[in-house]
């Protein structure tokens, strides 16, 4: 449901529509907000797409030595990859310039030859019930010049609605965008609507497109997300540039070398280079100066995890194992496992996870926005099983259920399921 609410998002903020190439800029913030936001620049050139964004944190984040003292601190400014859409060849670009790397993401994994489709064993998509999506747009006659173009005062209306018998059950969430709307594109530049797959498979609703409006892109104006009849969450969307050069070509390409291909979003996130020692770890500070200790490997998380924010987690699992004097090792990839070069390894299934309408505005809003309260608004539910291998990966030491229901994302509610039951857990590991 968050990656539809996302595609929808897209589409309405970014849809193609009379330049043979743009590039606009624009920022997005919680109503009343005077500082944070997101900062996205788009670029377009035909049926190809590049989005990059950032986080807007404040003037102290421009101020060098808070950046450095952060990193200090073994913290970095978040990031997020960019994405490169490429309509044409029926597939999406993930990179990471940072990591240098990138991965692909194809519109249609049942048509991949054996090869491919061995680099994504978890691709495997079960389809469980429908979510209808329903665009209406409403234009009030007010029209002005603004960045030398024809400008309507607009109202899209879109409604996205879960059914019963879908994965997570119903749900109904309305959002409402008003401003300035302008026409960028030709409509022979624009791609069809398709429902994006999870990152390492799961459960899906159908996708259904009710009535698709295209009312252009937004310059100026207010989203406004709904549960019921309640406004859950407001953001100010403005524009500070956007301009028609030529762009280059290269822009919409796969990166060059040392740019490397990965397997999976979560690799390309979590990327490292250099040999692994996965038998012991060094601590170097503290009362156990010089000694090696046991370490623990922290596997993907399985089941409906393509909500979650397994970074997060993952690391959050690894906090807990190094504060019982053990090392957390965060894999990225199952090779690293491979062989039993751990001695133990400690998995997360997701049975269930659930959030509200105003949680999922929380899940993408809210840490773009750096805003605590636009992430946690509204509830989610989690029904999780943690799990404590053997070396081998798959000889159960212990396993503990949980289930809770909190305020905030659904990678919240999952925090607070693992807090319920990994003490337990970590009991088990010395």
């Amino acid at each position: 449901m968050k990656r539809t609410l996302l595609l929808i998002l897209t589409i309405a903020s970014l849809t193609t529509a009379t330049f043979a190439d743009w590039k606009l800029t624009q920022k997005t913030k919680i109503s009343g907000e005077q500082a944070g936001g997101r900062t996205a620049t788009i670029y377009q050139k035909g049926v190809r797409q590049r989005m990059e964004t950032k986080i807007d944190m404040g003037a102290e984040m421009n101020d060098p030595e808070m950046v450095a003292m952060m990193e200090q601190m073994g913290q970095s400014m978040p990031t997020f990859p960019t994405q490169v859409s490429q309509c044409d060849l029926k597939q999406d670009l993930f990179i990471n310039e940072k990591n240098k790397a990138y991965f692909i993401d194809y519109y249609d994994w049942s048509t991949l030859p054996p090869e491919k489709l061995q680099r994504r064993p978890n691709q495997k998509m079960v389809i469980k019930g429908t979510v209808t999506t329903d665009s209406v747009v409403v234009d009030s006659g007010k029209k002005q010049q603004m960045f030398g173009l024809t400008a309507r005062w607009l109202k899209l209306t879109q409604i996205i609605e879960q059914s019963a018998d879908s994965c997570d059950g119903y749900s109904l969430t309305k959002m409402e965008q008003e401003g300035w709307f302008v026409t960028l594109s030709l409509e022979s530049e624009s791609c069809p609507i398709r429902r994006p797959p999870g990152e390492s498979g799961g459960c899906r609703p159908r996708l259904i497109i009710k009535r698709a409006a295209n009312p252009g892109i937004m310059i100026t104006g207010t989203m406004r997300m709904y549960e019921g009849s309640k406004v859950s969450a407001s953001f100010e969307i403005e524009t500070t540039e956007l301009s028609k050069a030529t762009l280059d070509p290269a822009l919409f390409d796969i990166p060059s070398p040392p740019f490397v291909e990965v397997d999976s979003l979560n690799e390309l996130n979590s990327k490292r280079s250099g040999p692994i020692d996965t038998s012991t770890k060094t601590v170097f500070k503290g009362e156990k100066e010089g000694k090696a200790v046991k370490t623990i490997a922290i596997d993907y998380f399985s089941g409906n995890a393509s909500k979650i924010d397994q970074d997060q987690l993952r690391n959050y699992l690894a906090g807990k194992i190094n504060g019982i004097g053990l090392s957390g090792f965060v894999i990225s990839s199952q090779a690293d496992i491979a062989g039993g070069r751990f001695p133990n390894v400690l998995g997360v299934e997701i049975k269930k996870a659930k959030e509200s309408g105003a949680s999922k505005v929380g899940g993408l809003f809210g840490k773009v926005t750096g805003t605590e309260d636009a992430a946690k608004l509204g509830k989610s539910t989690a029904e999780i099983v943690v799990t404590l291998y053997a070396t081998d990966g798959k000889t159960v030491v212990a396993s503990s259920p949980a289930t809770v229901e909190t305020k905030g994302s659904v990678t919240d509610a999952v925090k607070a399921a693992i807090d319920q039951v990994i003490d337990g857990i970590l009991a088990k590991m010395k």
